[in-house]
């Protein structure tokens, strides 16, 4: 762990590089975690773990939302990239109340705009935002 305080960003920058290793090697937490220590190539904090213990948590009924709100895709169908970024902000629409919905769409979008294709940003807000407006917004 860093020995400098992680932004929110950073925070969530660490937990969707740790989901998306997760995703593509087939590796567990514990094996992802040990590979962050020794190389350092990622800086997590228990906050970032948070966020991907409760992804890995809640994962079934996430990728059930995203395949409910997702207009043209099936979960089977999303880039692994984006589905860990749509995972992220839904759990933190959900189930942390200390951030902002809007923030969390906010957040997903500019990491998809950061490390997506074009497209998949505007793909990513419909789905959060569809979401949002049937469940958060009152």
């Amino acid at each position: 762990m860093p020995d400098r305080k992680l932004t929110r960003h950073e925070i969530r920058e660490a937990a969707f590089l740790i989901l998306f290793q997760m995703k593509l090697n087939d590796s567990s937490l514990e094996e992802i975690l040990q590979s962050c220590e020794e190389s350092m190539e990622i800086e997590y904090t228990k906050d970032s773990l948070y966020i991907v213990n409760g992804v890995l948590e809640h994962k079934e009924e996430l990728d059930s939302i995203i395949d409910a709100y997702s207009p043209t895709r099936t979960v089977d169908r999303i880039a692994a990239l984006d589905l860990t970024l749509l995972e992220i902000a839904l759990f933190e629409i959900k189930y942390n109340d200390k951030v902002p919905d809007k923030v969390a769409i906010n957040e997903a979008i500019e990491f998809a705009k950061e490390y997506s294709y074009k497209n998949d940003s505007a793909f990513i807000n419909g789905v959060l935002n569809s979401y949002y407006k049937e469940n958060c917004d009152v």
